[in-house]
């Protein structure tokens, strides 16, 4: 062959090579950063779920604590409705919403079931978290 026919072949072989480089390179790009995002959520979530679990720590220690002579009833519409924001977070995070109520019916030797609930929402945008936990207790 001659050399003209082969000069061609040159610029064909190199935009390939940009072309297929410039692909994986913006798929490593999208890759990484869905790995960002996903370690983020985590983060949040895993901090809003901490959360939720000491809103419900909390309204134990207010229904079942050394100072409570109320009964669980008393306790529990107390705290319906509670937001409690006393916690430090390190996650920009809202307040933890408290609900108790009574649910399931009288249990045979008498007692009512109750359940605590506690709701924490964590993050911003597309980064916010809400974490739900909930406790059964009785009478």
């Amino acid at each position: 062959m001659s050399r003209n026919k082969q000069q061609g072949s040159l610029y064909i072989v190199i935009i390939f090579v940009l072309v297929v480089m410039g692909f994986l390179a913006t798929t490593l790009s999208q890759i990484s950063w869905s790995n960002s995002d996903s370690h983020a959520k985590d983060v949040v979530g895993t901090q809003a779920a901490f959360l939720a679990h000491s809103g419900n720590e909390w309204a134990l220690e207010q229904i079942y604590g050394i100072t409570s002579t109320n009964p669980v009833s008393t306790q529990c519409a107390a705290i319906n409705g509670a937001n409690v924001s006393t916690f430090d977070t390190t996650v920009n995070c809202q307040g933890v919403q408290v609900s108790c109520e009574s649910r399931g019916g009288q249990l045979a030797d008498g007692t009512q079931m109750y359940v605590v609930s506690s709701t924490a929402i964590c993050g911003t945008g597309i980064n916010q978290m809400q974490r739900n936990q909930e406790v059964w207790i009785r009478e």
